[in-house]
């Protein structure tokens, strides 16, 4: 076993945790913006923060289930394995 890989994929986990956890309090602070401008920006900006907390939750979760494929790994690489399948023989 790596233990750089193990690091890096608990530290992508940590990483979308703790974006995702900005993004949910900034939505509950339920403040009051001056322009529609300022609104929109807000808003897309925690929609990029939910994007890159999402990938960066299943880049780590496949770093880790790659480490681990003899025990528990399986059962995460597995659906991942049969979509790539899927999309490499041009049925999507």
């Amino acid at each position: 076993m790596n233990f750089t890989n193990q690091l890096i994929g608990w530290c992508l986990i940590l990483a979308s945790i703790l974006l995702t956890l900005w993004r949910r309090k900034r939505s509950f602070d339920n403040p009051r913006y001056p322009s529609y401008w300022k609104h929109l920006t807000a808003k897309i900006v925690d929609g990029f923060c939910r994007f890159l907390g999402l990938i960066l939750l299943v880049g780590g979760v496949l770093v880790v289930a790659s480490e681990f494929k003899d025990t528990w790994g399986a059962f995460v690489l597995l659906p991942v394995c049969g979509f790539m399948l899927f999309l490499f023989l041009g049925i999507a």
